[in-house]
């Protein structure tokens, strides 16, 4: 007693000395200081030294409430008195005995009571339903709880902990001690159970705060609150009884990288978002004073997966979707069975990839998405009462499921007319034929989604036409105006839920980048035609069908190419197949084969068996086969006979490759020959050295500039088209072999 009253009578000497300052102040400098200088008997339970100060945003419902919560809180902690902490201001040495006695006796009951011994605080007074006990915003953690019933409930409150460097405890109850006093460790999480008679009228719900992490959700009954393999403290707590309903559904879920989740309930979120984590499994169970497992009453529900469609139905705490096989959950539906169904609906809205949460659904109607490859990431499910409406507005999105679109459209063409329509990503038009899109039309449906497609296009000599929509003509029909551009667009709710994408083929440049929503697709100003187009609509927000480089173009293609053929003329009258490899191959830098062969004509000539032949077989492929033989590779293909089409891209393909093609064009006698060439009947192979798109004039480096006078090593053809049709298209030697096409690279 002596002592005692000494250490008061010091206390009051300090307080007066400081000028009316508290002496059971925690300073905030000197708590870290003090947490960083602490002995742990563990290293694993070093938990605060290098802790920054948590954050104190809430969750749930108490937000509102919480700073001032705080507030009052950190108000108490400044001002207590010393009848319960005498000796835990700033040291854990003080017994647990003493600590549990200090403040024993619950002032003021409430349903559910709860206390938290605090690092270099100690035991803080009883609070109950809902308050705050612990701390927040001052780094420090909890190392012991407490819990206690009113003293009239029929039952009891369970608890255990997760205490650092030991794990999860025991199960205690009703004012048993939870955590540790003294040892300097630190509670990571909590779980909280009812038990007897107060089970069936309450649920428990209850929070913490964790380091780093702020306010975690309301838990329920008996699951974890916190975190585990973090080494996080847990640095307040919450908890509070709550009515149990007449009907209410919980849940877990299965995530992507997280594996189940904490159950959640009456409308909480299944699921992760903002993370682009898909949900892969999910289940759902009943619970309420209605019993529905006794009454006959069911909660039903299946998973649209990807790969794998509509699941069959499962039921009462089943999974629905899939584990293991990362697979994501792409729509739901869910079903009320049995009593239960005629006093309450279930609603449920999904949260998808790219849009956010969609709209309520409820009673077996689809929530999400299919056919368009998109994930839920979360879930919520609430019960309510008959025709009671849906749960909230949503902000968004007006429709809870939807599906692919269709768009079809058709083009009319140069020579052609109207073609069949097309969708989804099909080529209308032509392509390698040089014709003109003369006009388009367009549709878009898409089952639940209201609105339709617009479109405009810039067509020769009017520039752009008035946009016109679902199905109308735009561009001109009988007037050969070629169409050198085009715009299109959704209109409606189809333009909040999609995009349209499209691309066009234009002349001299081919294929260009897809574009979306309006935006220019061809080109304009330098009088180039669209040929071919192709159009799909995407989910919102998903990536392009291809290559967005370059969808519009306004300046003319630089369109002569050339390889620089050094020409050389054949040795003999049959070996123009090895002197036109030869100029490929020396012009590639091929001087050896790939076993060491120098390069000549006559060693290119023993790979293609000219001699052998007599002539280079076109039927055997033996210049194709004598030219991988060189290089080592299959680098050379053959073509019997090749359209235009064919030679001309095999041709502009060449000049991105390095290797040139190569034709093995006939002649015949009394028809027409070209550079001097003889009025006889003959086969013959020469390079293609340059060409020009725009004029589609061709340049050859031909080998029989030695054996006809006034043949030139190099000559320019008028038209590669005239010359695919006059020289490449036709056998006139009638053997029964073929003879005539090209040899072009891969």
């Amino acid at each position: 007693m002596r002592k005692y009253l000494a250490t008061v009578a010091c206390g009051a000497l300090l307080v007066l000395s400081l000028g009316q300052v508290s002496a059971f102040a925690v300073d905030s400098t000197a708590t870290q200081n003090t947490a960083d200088s602490e002995s742990v008997t563990s290293s694993s339970t070093t938990d605060d030294s290098s802790s920054s100060t948590a954050s104190s945003a809430s969750t749930g419902e108490k937000d509102a409430s919480t700073s001032a919560e705080d507030a009052g809180t950190k108000g108490k902690e400044e001002s207590q008195s010393t009848s319960s902490d005498t000796t835990t201001s700033t040291s854990d040495s003080t017994t647990e005995s003493n600590q549990t006695e200090s403040s024993d006796v619950i002032q003021d009951e409430g349903l559910v009571n709860y206390r938290a011994h605090v690092q270099n605080v100690g035991w803080r007074d009883w609070t109950k339903d809902g308050a705050l006990a612990g701390t927040t915003g001052k780094a420090l953690r909890v190392e012991a709880l407490q819990l206690k019933l009113r003293s009239d409930l029929s039952g009891s409150i369970e608890y255990c902990a997760h205490v650092a460097g030991t794990g999860w405890q025991s199960w205690v109850k009703d004012g048993e001690l939870a955590g540790t006093v003294g040892k300097g460790l630190r509670v990571e999480a909590i779980r909280i159970r009812l038990t007897g008679d107060v089970a069936k009228e309450y649920d428990v719900r209850y929070r913490v705060h964790v380091q780093n992490e702020g306010w975690t959700g309301w838990i329920y009954n008996g699951d974890m609150a916190g975190t585990t393999g973090k080494s996080l403290r847990v640095e307040a707590i919450e908890v509070e009884l709550v009515q149990k309903q007449e009907a209410s559904v919980t849940g877990t879920a299965h995530v992507q990288d997280y594996g189940w989740t904490q159950t959640a309930r009456d409308g909480a979120q299944l699921g992760v978002t903002g993370k682009s984590k898909r949900l892969e499994a999910f289940n759902l169970q009943l619970a309420g004073t209605m019993n529905p497992d006794a009454d006959g009453s069911h909660i039903e529900y299946c998973a649209h997966v990807q790969n794998v469609g509509w699941q069959s139905y499962v039921a009462d705490g089943a999974n629905a979707g899939t584990t293991g096989k990362p697979l994501r959950v792409e729509a739901v539906k869910i079903r009320l069975s049995g009593p239960i169904a005629q006093k309450y609906d279930v609603w449920y809205r999904v949260h998808v990839q790219n849009y956010g949460w969609l709209a309520w659904a409820k009673d077996d109607a689809v929530a999400g998405t299919t056919k368009l490859g998109l994930r839920v990431e979360a879930m919520q499910v609430v019960l309510r009462a008959k025709d009671a409406g849906a749960p909230s507005a949503n902000d968004k999105w007006s429709v809870p499921s939807f599906s692919a679109a269709t768009v079809s459209y058709a083009t009319h063409v140069q020579n052609v007319g109207w073609q069949a329509w097309q969708s989804n990503g099909a080529l209308s038009g032509t392509t390698g034929r040089s014709l003109r899109v003369e006009a388009l039309k367009a549709t878009v449906k898409s089952n639940g989604i209201t609105g339709g497609i617009s479109y405009s296009t810039h067509v020769e000599g009017k520039g752009w036409t008035a946009a016109v929509a679902d199905g109308a003509i735009s561009g001109t029909v009988g007037a050969a105006k070629r169409v050198e551009a085009l715009k299109v667009t959704l209109a409606g709710d189809m333009a909040k839920y999609y995009d349209v994408w499209y691309r066009a083929y234009v002349q001299d440049y081919g294929w260009l980048g897809w574009t979306k929503n309006g935006a220019v697709a061809g080109s304009t100003g330098i009088s180039y035609r669209v040929e071919a187009l192709e159009m799909q609509v995407l989910a919102k927000g998903a990536a392009a069908p291809g290559s967005t480089s370059s969808p519009y173009v306004t300046k003319a293609k630089a369109r002569v190419h050339f390889h620089n053929i050094h020409a050389v003329g054949q040795p003999n009258g049959f070996f123009c197949g090895p002197t036109s490899g030869y100029m490929v191959l020396s012009n590639v830098g091929a001087w050896r084969s790939k076993s060491g062969t120098a390069l000549s004509i006559e060693n290119v000539a023993s790979y293609m068996h000219t001699r052998q032949y007599g002539y280079t077989s076109f039927a055997n492929r033996m210049f194709e086969k004598g030219m991988n033989a060189w290089l080592g590779r299959s680098v050379y293909t053959t073509y019997h006979t090749p359209s235009y089409a064919t030679v001309r891209s095999s041709v502009l393909k060449s000049y991105s490759t390095g290797y040139a093609t190569c034709v093995d064009e006939q002649e015949r006698r009394g028809g027409p020959h070209f550079n001097g060439h003889g009025n006889t009947t003959f086969s013959h192979i020469m390079v293609v050295d340059g060409y020009n798109e725009a004029t589609d004039q061709v340049y050859f480096a031909d080998s029989a500039c030695s054996l006809y006078a006034g043949a030139l090593p190099h000559f320019w053809y008028p038209s590669l088209r005239t010359f695919t049709n006059t020289y490449l298209a036709h056998e006139y030697i009638r053997d029964g072999r073929q003879h005539i096409g090209i040899y072009t690279s891969r």
